[in-house]
């Protein structure tokens, strides 16, 4: 095992990282603030013992970090300018010129939905200089990452060949649009692309190649293989991305700073193998890294990686070790003082937070590994468990902070796929290289690392759907400080495991976490197979699953509300569910992000019946292998005691009376308000009522037809400020669902309509936050029981 990591340098570095993070998110006073507070958590200790060794050794920490905040503190005050620049633009509504670099290709935003087609986006860094605002000339202190959104076909003006659409990462393009500042979000709505400078050089053309290279193979394998090669992720599935960061995976996705080590790797070991000098290999590796980097562009992890690795290079020239840990807090030094956006940006933070925990957690871990297992666990084997399990508990705090879910199955995921992860990137990285010159070569070689690559998403996709895969704990800073407090509860504990009662109290914590899980999945118990209502998270879009309750008469009958915007996500939410066979298929209205997964419904899956919107266009969305009939108020169907009536449409000639008194299109108002209203009943009394997208004239319609009272609403129109509050008042939910997507462009759900919910008492199920959520019987005789998330927001 290694021995004791040199700690000297890293708590001044985490201190400035720490003020760094703060500054970038409250600006100056917030860091100093923050600054006061630690310096008093820091003396307080110091001064009531009273030891000098103590004392002095803090005197010294705090003389780097007075040395670090010299350089710290103006770029923050920087980067508090340039913010306050663009918010100003925001807020005044002014037009804003400026030069970006993007540091992702365009495409489709996740929440694009038909009738947004032609939309692209990308991350980008507004570039330090000479903007415009409005008429005045302005000058950017310092660049801020942006997220430039616009039309994929707008032009180049100065004529030059290539749109917004074709933009690529590296290349130099100025913009003038709008600016909107979400959070610590700030989107550039473009209206005019002013220039494009398309990237040049090596870079371009290997990636380009190495597209095309990949472009026979399937897409989610293809855009693997090259993520964990060039960083080049374009083309895979938001299912496929999903899939691995439940899996814990995600940082296979794009490159890393495993694959600085794996390229170091490949360089130094054939060259120590040849007898090659120290001092030449030491060269011909730097500069092969160097190479690399440029490569694969300024992504935050990479950034903290090949920082890293100068000072440990340049140490081995030199004849001397350098100490890794040495190395990564001068790496964080460096970047908290010279960009304290990018040592805060979360690619960074995570990146070094596994590094930190691998060099100094890992060993130690091991070593606890080997004794609980009384050594039958080799010092190797415990250190290829140590290093992803001391890894994740180090990102998890972060990482729940990003999506409210741990998983069980994170660290068993990374051990299995870590003999993939290294062949398929080394086959990858050579067949770029050989692109230009052998391109039959590289497309033989992308073809095997695109069978490991295959494998990884086998076992990524299985992990994200075991039980257990998506444990829900609370949102934001409140979940994030409750992850921190955990993970410094099990490390604690493992220091002190020699103490029996610390045994004792573990084996409590562990029963208490893990039988509620284990007892779900018992044969016979309450389980994950309970529940008679799912919201599955499709995105931007609706797909609920109804479903008659366990009776030893009848088999248990299932009823489909809309298949959502994707085949790929509604077979992942089905087999989440375990769903095999639909009974009735309801679609409520022709809208993509209503039917645009109905090829999901295929096989054993194809609805025995369907309904539809009464319409000419409503007939055309449905499943051409099912029967379908015409749904309009007053038809039912009793599915095994789950009573199924049609509240809305009366007619298509009403349907088109109403939709004339919207204020919307007329095309969008028709389809909206010939949504077909489910009611479905159970024998214990408990009433769903789906609103599909209705529009308020035609909510009002239904409210005057007295639909009664709902304990569960699904809330129209995705949560859209286009509601009428009288219907709400009628039906007074006990529970409403509102099925939305992630960061969509609509602004849903509105908040008037969140808070008319919350006027009538009513708790919001949101598939954006909540994930995938089934609704179980309560089991006592009451209409509403438990919601449980069983898979990840979207």
């Amino acid at each position: 095992m290694p021995g004791r990591p040199d700690l000297r340098l890293l708590p001044a570095a985490c201190v400035l990282w720490v003020l760094a993070a703060i500054g970038t998110a409250q600006g100056v006073q917030g860091a100093l603030a923050a600054l006061g507070l630690l310096t008093v958590a820091a003396l307080v200790p110091v001064l009531l013992t009273g030891r000098r060794e103590a004392l002095r050794l803090l005197a010294g920490h705090a003389a780097l970090v007075g040395v670090g905040l010299c350089l710290l503190l103006p770029a923050l005050a920087r980067e508090e300018s340039a913010r306050e620049q663009l918010e100003h633009a925001a807020d005044e509504h002014l037009v804003v010129t400026l030069t970006v670099r993007p540091v992702a290709d365009a495409e489709a935003p996740r929440s694009a939905r038909p009738w947004d087609d032609g939309t692209v986006q990308f991350s980008a860094q507004a570039r330090r200089g000479e903007i415009r605002l409005g008429r005045d000339r302005a000058h950017l202190a310092t660049g801020v990452r942006v997220l430039v959104r616009g039309d994929a076909d707008e032009p180049a003006r100065d004529g030059a060949a290539g749109t917004l659409g074709t933009v690529r990462t590296g290349d130099t393009v100025r913009v003038t649009g709008t600016i909107a500042v979400d959070g610590s979000l700030v989107v550039v709505r473009v209206g005019a692309l002013e220039s494009l400078v398309p990237a040049d050089g090596v870079r371009a053309g290997l990636r380009a190649r190495a597209r095309e290279a990949t472009a026979s193979l399937p897409p989610d394998e293809a855009a693997l293989v090259r993520g964990m090669t060039s960083g080049d992720t374009t083309g895979m599935s938001e299912e496929a991305e999903d899939a691995m960061r439940s899996a814990g995976l995600s940082h296979l996705v794009a490159v890393s700073g495993a694959n600085i080590l794996l390229v170091l790797g490949a360089v130094l070991g054939p060259l120590l193998l040849l007898g090659v000098p120290r001092r030449p290999r030491i060269v011909a590796a730097a500069v092969v890294g160097a190479a690399y980097v440029s490569l694969v562009g300024d992504q935050p992890s990479v950034a903290r990686a090949a920082t890293m690795a100068v000072p440990l290079l340049a140490a081995r020239l030199a004849g001397v070790r350098a100490s890794p840990v040495a190395a990564l807090g001068a790496t964080l030094a460096v970047w908290t003082t010279l960009s304290p956006q990018t040592a805060s940006s979360i690619g960074f933070v995570l990146s070094a937070l596994a590094t930190g925990a691998i060099l100094i957690l890992a060993p130690p871990a091991a070593r606890a590994l080997v004794e609980l297992s009384r050594e039958r666990l080799g010092e190797g084997a415990a250190l290829v468990i140590a290093v992803p399990l001391v890894a994740q508990l180090a990102c998890t705090p972060v990482l729940i902070l990003l999506a409210p879910e741990i998983s069980l199955w994170t660290v068993a995921a990374n051990i299995v796929v870590a003999p993939l992860v290294a062949p398929a990137t080394v086959l990858g990285l050579l067949a770029l290289l050989l692109g230009p010159v052998a391109p039959g070569a590289a497309h033989a070689l992308d073809t095997v690392a695109a069978g490991g690559a295959h494998l990884i998403l086998l076992v990524a996709r299985r992990a994200a759907t075991l039980p257990g895969s998506h444990l829900a704990v609370p949102e934001g800073p409140a979940g994030m400080l409750l992850g921190a407090v955990a993970v410094l509860l099990v490390i604690a504990g493992t220091a002190a495991r020699h103490r029996a009662v610390v045994r004792w109290i573990a084996a409590a914590v562990l029963v208490a976490l893990l039988a509620p899980v284990a007892v779900r999945h018992l044969p016979g118990t309450r389980g994950d197979d309970d529940w008679t209502v799912a919201a599955c998270a499709v995105g931007q879009g609706d797909a609920i699953v109804l479903r008659s309750a366990p009776s030893p008469d009848a088999e248990r009958r299932v009823m489909l509300v809309d298949t959502g915007p994707d085949p790929a996500v509604l077979t992942t939410c089905l087999d989440a569910l375990r769903i095999d066979r639909i009974d009735l298929l309801v679609l409520t209205h022709p809208h993509a992000d209503h039917i645009g997964g109905n090829a999901a419904l295929t096989g054993r899956r194809l609805p025995a019946r369907q309904w539809a919107c009464p319409t000419v266009e409503g007939q055309r969305g449905t499943i051409g292998e099912a029967p379908v009939e015409a749904a309009v108020r007053g038809r039912t169907l009793d599915l095994a005691g789950l009573a199924v009536e049609v509240l809305w449409p009366v007619s298509v000639e009403q349907v088109r009376a109403v939709a004339a008194r919207e204020t919307s299109s007329p095309e969008q108002a028709e389809a909206n308000d010939c949504s077909v209203v489910i009611a479905a009943t159970w024998a214990d009394g408990t009433r769903y009522v789906g609103l599909g997208d209705l529009e308020p004239e035609a909510q009002g319609e239904l409210a005057a037809l007295d639909p009664g009272p709902a304990d569960i609403v699904k809330v129209a129109h995705h949560g859209s400020r286009r509601q009428d509050p009288a219907l709400y008042t009628r039906l007074a939910p006990r529970l409403a669902l509102i099925e939305v997507g992630q960061d969509n462009s609509f602004g849903h759900p509105a908040a008037a309509t969140t808070t008319m919910l919350g006027l009538l008492g009513a708790p919001i199920v949101r598939t954006d936050r909540d994930g995938t959520a089934v609704l179980a019987p309560a089991g006592d005789g009451t209409a509403l029981g438990e919601v449980r998330r069983v898979g990840p927001p979207r």
